[in-house]
């Protein structure tokens, strides 16, 4: 069966997805031109089923590249589009570079209002080798998605064996004011598997196109082995968004957030943020600057204000790949000098298609702390180096809860002046987030 019947049908379908640069061969079969006029047929009286049934009756032509985003695009009109979203990812995996099975993917988010998910995969298709029509499509998706991204909700969860729950040390002695104290087995390294559920809302008020109004509020809960670690975590924020252009958003955020430990609340925390997102020329930089006011509530001398900027560059390499480099500079005041310090960090990752409908995403980074004053009980300052690399693979064909399941393997290690905060740590997790 010949590319011009499929191309044909494809532009009867849908005139976005059916622009393309094939043209029709000039050498066609009687058998090939009677499937492609049946097809025709089938799609212009909006028999949508008699096609996809047409279609599949041929497998030859079903086994080429036109033929399988024909099935794909057939799907979506039937609103099978979680059949359609398991063949588009298992297709990008053996054609990465197809620029337009990865629009025709985002195109599937769209329609589910998986906003950040579609944002994603249009970004990347315009990275590509994407079509004129298509990729004035696309940017006119990505201001649809800012202009109706009014509500946006998501939950996930993960399970964790953990080789260090408790980021502790191996070390079963520690030198207090010069003299040897054995250390207890709940002071020591712990494994265990953790279990982590989380969720979000975030709600956009609008006033004018550039002009609106943020809340948002987070929250998660990690149960570990026994009850005097578990964690907790709620955050509300609210303040105004500005949209300075089509690809630019600056917020700033009036923001109160609680951590619990062990059933205690461990920190309250008020501050006040700016955030900013640019996205251009397949390049998107986001960054943050924090103030905020920490209410220890179990160790008052850890109280004080905390100073950080983050900021992120990533690079849309093409229509399955991209690099981030990520940076972050932390300053924490106390009310006990040994308390404070000064944290820097940086990152470097890479996503890249991988076999199976996978998605793989490798990120290795390296940390600097430095304390202001000699802890007293070790008479030395603290000083801490910490180095880590992470993967995580998400399987972008199956559905866990209508969110896809992810994998991932970390291993960290922290260096000290202080032997007691020496650690090695490997952690696996198994987990799935879903945004609606």
């Amino acid at each position: 069966m010949g590319v011009a019947f499929i191309v044909a049908s494809l532009a009867v379908a849908d005139p976005v997805f059916g622009q393309t640069t094939d043209v029709f061969t000039q050498n066609q079969t009687l058998s090939a031109k009677a499937f492609g006029d049946e097809l025709i047929r089938r799609l212009k009286s909006g028999d949508y089923e008699g096609a996809l049934e047409w279609l599949e009756g041929h497998p030859d032509v079903l086994s080429r590249d036109e033929g399988q985003k024909l099935q794909i695009q057939l799907l979506m009109f039937l609103g099978r589009d979680r059949q359609a979203q398991a063949l588009s990812e298992t297709y990008l995996s053996g054609h990465p570079n197809d620029a337009t099975a990865r629009f025709q993917l985002a195109e599937l988010h769209f329609r589910a209002r998986q906003d950040q998910a579609a944002a994603f995969a249009y970004r990347l298709a315009l990275a590509g080798n994407l079509d004129e029509a298509r990729r004035t499509a696309a940017y006119g998706r990505l201001e649809q998605i800012e202009g109706r991204k009014r509500w946006r909700y998501w939950v996930g969860g993960s399970v964790a064996p953990d080789s260090n729950l408790n980021s502790a040390t191996n070390s079963t002695r520690v030198d207090l004011f010069g003299l040897p104290f054995e250390l207890s087995d709940d002071a020591r390294r712990r494994s265990g598997v953790s279990v982590n559920a989380f969720g979000g809302i975030d709600r956009i008020v609008e006033f004018t196109p550039s002009l609106g109004l943020r809340l948002s509020t987070v929250a998660s809960v990690t149960d570990l082995p026994g009850n005097d670690t578990d964690l907790g975590y709620l955050s509300l924020r609210m303040g105004p968004q500005w949209r300075l252009d089509q690809t630019t958003v600056v917020s700033v955020q009036v923001k109160r957030s609680r951590q619990w430990y062990g059933g205690e609340v461990w920190e309250d925390t008020e501050g006040i943020g700016l955030e900013s997102d640019s996205y251009s020329a397949n390049r998107r930089w986001t960054g943050a600057i924090n103030l905020d006011r920490v209410s220890a509530r179990l160790n008052p001398a850890r109280g004080g204000h905390l100073w950080s900027f983050e900021a992120a560059r990533t690079q849309f390499l093409g229509n399955s790949s991209l690099w981030r480099l990520g940076t972050s500079v932390i300053r924490r005041e106390a009310k006990s000098a040994p308390e404070a310090y000064l944290q820097g960090q940086l990152s470097i990752g890479r996503l890249f298609q991988g076999p199976k409908a996978t998605f793989i995403y490798t990120e290795a980074s390296v940390g600097h702390r430095r304390y202001d004053a000699e802890a007293v009980a070790f008479r030395t300052r603290r000083i801490d180096r910490e180095a880590s690399i992470e993967v995580r693979l998400s399987k972008r064909d199956w559905f866990l809860w209508g969110g896809h399941p992810f994998v991932s393997v970390s291993a960290s290690q922290n260096r000290s002046s202080i032997n007691l905060y020496e650690y090695d740590r490997t952690r696996v997790e198994f987990g799935f987030t879903r945004e609606f």
